[in-house]
């Protein structure tokens, strides 16, 4: 009779570690295993608009705006005297100068940069002190001579399309002049 031969290495395993008789620590090696490697690729491969940026910053934007006229859901807006809206770079401030009880909102302003000629610019105003923070208005906004003009969605929703406040909707429309 003839013997089978000797296996070649009897000792040793070529089944990885995940493969082992635990069941529960061949789970979490593999998780784990695919976790770090997703990240890698995550990394290796993120395109520069999913980085951290420079914010864009429109130096036309930069100032001290008086609010000449406001709507508000399609009606007007009384807005009381001395109300302004201080901008330096992406950094924004609205306050009273003649009553300080009334609150002051800070925050930043997020501008996108992506439009076309004769197209609304499109921005973000995020509150981060006073009554809107937390919060994230899409907003688009113009230029004409030395007035901006600024149409913010109140219910957080949708970029406006058009600079008009319309009954129905959270749009506030307001014309600032510049100071």
């Amino acid at each position: 009779m003839t013997q089978a031969p000797p296996a070649r290495f009897p000792d040793v395993q070529f089944a990885p570690a995940i493969f082992s008789a635990s069941p529960m620590k061949n789970h979490r090696a593999f998780a784990t295993t695919i976790f770090f490697v997703a990240i890698a690729i995550l990394a290796g491969c993120a395109t520069p608009e999913f980085r951290e940026r420079e914010p864009i910053v429109d130096s036309n934007l930069n100032g001290i705006w008086l609010i000449k006229k406001a709507e508000f859901a399609g009606r007007d807006l009384p807005v009381p005297p001395g109300f302004e809206m201080q901008i330096t770079g992406s950094r924004y401030r609205i306050a009273s100068t003649t009553n300080a009880a009334l609150p002051t909102d800070r925050g930043r302003i997020v501008l996108f940069g992506d439009e076309l000629a004769g197209q609304a610019a499109r921005m973000d105003v995020v509150g981060e002190d006073g009554p809107n923070k937390g919060k994230r208005f899409p907003s688009i906004y113009r230029f004409s001579g030395r007035e901006m003009e600024i149409c913010v969605d109140y219910a957080e929703k949708e970029r406006p399309g058009e600079f008009v406040s319309r009954d129905g909707t959270l749009l506030l429309r307001v014309v600032f002049a510049r100071k």
